[in-house]
């Protein structure tokens, strides 16, 4: 016969060890969106339109860019939005910033 307490008990590690599994995937898209930025940025301070594009399609399903261009430094955000049932949606985004080459 199983007890109050040992359903409780194994109800509560269930959805602990859901929560845990989705904090690790949180951190590990957010290290994807870090690694897309950097690259975007690298290929964009190289002048490479097109190696830049192709970085990103490469990057997080859903992810949105944003580039700021300046002068002497390409500064790149990559942004996506993870979701977790009725848990709601946590924005996850990664940057990064490289210098221009050639300049």
């Amino acid at each position: 016969m199983v007890t109050f307490e040992l359903a409780v008990g194994v109800l509560s590690a269930t959805f602990l060890t859901g929560v845990l599994a989705w904090t690790i995937g949180l951190v590990v898209l957010q290290g994807r969106c870090s690694d897309t930025a950097a690259q975007v940025a690298r290929q964009l301070a190289r002048d490479d339109q097109v190696a830049a594009q192709e970085a990103f399609g490469r990057g997080p399903r859903g992810a949105e860019l944003a580039v700021d261009e300046g002068a002497d430094v390409v500064s790149v955000v990559v942004t996506v939005d993870a979701r977790f049932g009725a848990m709601g949606q946590v924005e996850v985004r990664g940057s990064a910033q490289m210098p221009r080459e050639g300049r």
